[in-house]
């Protein structure tokens, strides 16, 4: 209820920056439905009716719904995949930006993956994920969908991340996902700014989420790299461009 009040709506009322109000305006606030949607979110409706168990491999910071890790598909699907607003906002960033370089750190079952991937094809999408019967759905994903600018790497962020970042020059959009307690977020944040550049944007997911998270957003929003960040409560995003006058920014999406 306190962000409500506090946000500014996707009008771009008292935004002062052309840069964040054409952003808020023409990329936030529109949230147009296109048809290369449509096999993506069929997709997520084949996975929300898998009756498949797998074993699950919780690297993050574990479940708080699920006691056991075996699990149905259809399960890992309510809880876990990012609804179709978000990622529809995630889509739009890409395809605004034209990003590149793309790292996504927690594939799950593959869905923002592919949103992430559709935005730009001709993007290369670097997707991590911990845990290996996951993996093989979100292949499964990509596969049923026919693309082809994803590679999956399987293993612990704090293994496989270094490992992408030195084979990139630069990364252009970075989503963090996958692991929700603040120190893990904050050395990921520092790991990536060393491939950063001027226009480069990261996303952090459920920036609200907890106690941990809404620390390490402020640490964030308070990094000397960091020149624009706007709060959307679920998602945090971050430019670092050095002609902007620093500010933070909170918007209801």
């Amino acid at each position: 209820m306190k962000f409500y009040f506090a946000a500014q709506g996707s009008k771009g009322f008292g935004i002062h920056s052309p840069f964040v109000f054409n952003l808020v305006t023409q990329v936030i606030g529109k949230n147009k439905k296109l048809d290369c949607f449509r096999d993506i979110e069929k997709q997520r409706s084949k996975l929300l009716q898998n009756q498949q168990i797998i074993d699950v491999t919780d690297l993050g910071s574990g479940s708080t719904l699920f006691h056991s890790n075996q699990r149905k598909i259809k399960d890992i699907a309510a809880h876990s995949l990012k609804s179709s607003r978000q990622v529809r906002l995630l889509f739009r960033l890409v395809n605004h930006f034209q990003s590149k370089n793309i790292i996504e750190m927690g594939t799950s079952l593959g869905i923002t993956t592919s949103y992430l991937a559709k935005a730009n094809p001709l993007s290369k999408v670097i997707t991590l994920e911990g845990c290996p019967e996951v993996s093989k759905i979100a292949i499964n994903t990509f596969e049923s969908l026919n693309i082809n600018n994803i590679e999956l790497i399987n293993g612990e962020f704090n293994q496989t991340l270094p490992l992408v970042l030195d084979s990139l020059d630069t990364v252009d959009f970075v989503f963090f996902d996958g692991n929700h307690r603040a120190d893990p977020t904050l050395a990921y944040f520092n790991l990536c700014l060393q491939k950063k550049h001027n226009d480069t944007l990261f996303v952090f997911d459920d920036i609200n989420h907890n106690p941990e998270m809404e620390s390490a957003w402020e640490q964030i929003k308070l990094h000397p790299e960091t020149k624009v960040t706007i709060d959307l409560f679920w998602l945090g995003l971050v430019f670092f461009k050095k002609e902007l006058t620093e500010q933070h920014y909170m918007v209801r999406f």
